[in-house]
């Protein structure tokens, strides 16, 4: 090749390159050029356009390597805009079978008088979120709408049809700020505000809900992620609240905690009314790898508040099933 089409080549790749770099699928099905459009489709997919081999992705600015969960959000954020991109907000997950050994009768005969709750049934929630303004007066402030859905199932209990014994509903707002403060090798990566609606839509008297703002901060140290939070339940007439005591139960704030290794992670969530009565909830979690897409899920549960429904009841429950994303 002489030196002229040494230089036309140069120019095609670096116009190439500035072409594809953060462009989306939309926009290389645009590009004319042959070799442009397949440069900008292996970007997409991590592929090396000369080497076809892939390439991790770079770690975003402020993120450490090791932080698994700004690393999640960065990513996040670059993909807010993108129609064919559902963004998980808490874990997704589907738990075929639980054993509860202290099951809520009294609840459940409101409903089916006569009629006898299975300790084992299936559990599952899905939940999601969704930009509504991104990078708030030009910074890394974020506005997100979220929802959560949580569903307890009585599939096995086929004398009263199978019934949804619960289902909790969980829409918010919430505004979302990068933060970059480090105490002591920890590394406060994150801040949060949300409102926060949590109700089973049930009537009287099985209506339980409230309404809460929830501050948060997210703290890293290499593979170990923890999110503090607290909130206050904003107040409601005693005409509407049909659970005014569920502060005693429930407390104030919790704390969840994930470490990570390559493809396991082991989790918590921990919560106290920080009363004399001593009353909370912790709930361990682990998944394992079963595949590319899934990962096994155990979950154990025990304390109050595991539902709306028992609020004000001691839950002890176990299950195992299968997850589709990871929490925070």
């Amino acid at each position: 090749m002489n030196f002229r089409g040494t230089l036309q080549a140069a120019l095609l790749c670096a116009g190439t390159s500035q072409a594809v770099q953060g462009s989306t699928l939309a926009e290389c099905i645009k590009l004319a050029d042959d070799a442009t459009r397949l440069a900008c489709y292996d970007s997409i997919a991590g592929r090396d356009a000369q080497t076809g081999s892939h390439t991790e992705p770079p770690v975003a600015p402020g993120v450490q390597e090791d932080e698994f969960v700004s690393a999640r959000l960065k990513e996040e954020e670059a993909n807010a805009n993108n129609r064919f991109v559902i963004i998980p907000h808490n874990r997704n997950y589907l738990l075929p079978i639980t054993y509860n050994s202290n099951i809520n009768e009294e609840a459940w005969k409101e409903q089916h008088p006569g009629d006898g709750m299975d300790q084992a049934e299936a559990k599952f929630q899905i939940s999601f979120k969704a930009i509504i303004w991104q990078d708030i007066l030009g910074r890394d402030i974020d506005l997100w709408g979220a929802y959560t859905q949580e569903n307890w199932w009585q599939v096995y209990n086929t004398d009263t049809s199978s019934p949804f014994r619960e289902t909790d509903y969980q829409p918010e707002l919430i505004l979302s700020m990068a933060n970059n403060w480090h105490f002591l090798g920890v590394h406060n990566t994150r801040l949060a505000l949300a409102l926060n609606h949590q109700s089973n839509g049930s009537s009287e008297p099985q209506s339980r809900s409230w309404n809460r703002l929830i501050g948060s901060a997210l703290f890293e140290h290499k593979n170990f992620s923890l999110v503090t939070s607290a909130w206050y339940r904003i107040p409601e007439s005693k005409k509407d609240d049909d659970n005014p005591d569920i502060d005693d139960y429930m407390g104030n704030g919790q704390l969840q905690g994930v470490w990570k290794w390559p493809d396991y992670t082991l989790g918590f969530t921990f919560r106290n009314n920080l009363s004399s009565d001593n009353k909370g909830a912790i709930q361990l979690d682990w998944t394992f790898p079963i595949s590319q897409r899934f990962s096994g899920y155990i979950q154990y549960f025990n304390g109050y508040g595991e539902s709306l429904i028992d609020y004000d009841e001691s839950t002890n429950r176990i299950g195992i099933g299968v997850s589709l994303s990871d929490p925070f």
